[in-house]
């Protein structure tokens, strides 16, 4: 008999965004089963690094914030939704504002609303905080809310370079607003808080019903379709015992 083949490993890296809730994926995987290997590198590499990854095949499975464009499919990369993370205004929680309509927000966004007395919060001028690139969570707003399509942030918008620097802001400094996922937010921050829109609150019952449409995708991108240990990781985590382990990071399982 021929020497035994070497065991499958699949690595998994890319967006920050899911890290977290990937790696508890992948322990619970490993607990049932404990022969295959499953590795997840922790670092965040974003979704250009996910997808990087895959092709140089560093990675057999990239995490990644966003669907594939055209010539990436036509590079032989496949797409796979894994999960939807409900997408919010998030405010300073001195504030005294718990619900605003989609023309408040966009005037807000756009600096036609400067002071947060003209939205019954009090007195107070409102800064505005994002992200310099890539804000898959400004696009949730822009796919979704018809006055937010084409809107310019205020020319006094504080851009910044990370979601945690934009939480930061949030967390330390009254006044402040933005827009970023609810899991972050809800996990990794004290003196902040979610606004409902139009008395929708941005929460993952919202999101799972369908009532909240504000909310951003997650998936795992790999070259061809996955087989073997991939693949059985993927079903995994897309099964309902999966979406529980979501659930516990504030996001909804799309099986």
């Amino acid at each position: 008999m021929g020497p035994l083949a070497a065991q499958e490993k699949v690595i998994i890296g890319g967006s920050g965004a899911l890290g977290d809730a990937v790696e508890a994926l992948a322990k619970a995987y490993k607990q049932k089963h404990p022969s295959d290997q499953v590795d997840v590198i922790s670092e965040p590499m974003s979704t250009t690094g996910g997808i990087a990854g895959v092709k140089i095949r560093r990675l057999t499975v990239g995490i990644i914030t966003r669907s594939l464009n055209e010539q990436e499919k036509n590079e032989g990369l496949v797409y796979r939704t894994v999960t939807r993370q409900a997408v919010a205004v998030v405010v300073h929680k001195s504030l005294n504002v718990n619900d605003l309509s989609e023309s408040q927000i966009c005037e807000i966004f756009s600096g036609n609303i400067k002071s947060w007395k003209d939205v019954g919060a009090g007195d107070g001028k409102i800064l505005v905080v994002g992200r310099k690139m890539d804000d898959n969570d400004i696009k949730a707003f822009r796919d979704k809310m018809t006055c937010f399509k084409n809107l310019q942030l205020t020319s006094d918008a504080v851009l910044l370079q990370r979601g945690s620097d934009v939480l930061d802001a949030l967390n330390n400094r009254p006044g402040t607003v933005g827009i970023i996922g609810t899991g972050a937010v809800i996990m990794e921050r004290s003196n902040v808080k979610t606004v409902a829109i139009a008395g929708i609150a941005p929460n993952l019952e919202g999101v799972k019903s369908g009532k909240y449409k504000y909310f951003s995708e997650f998936g795992f991108v790999t070259v061809g379709e996955v087989s073997g240990t991939a693949k059985q990781f993927v079903s995994f985590v897309t099964s309902s015992e999966g979406g529980k382990i979501l659930e516990k990071y504030h996001m909804a399982g799309v099986r």
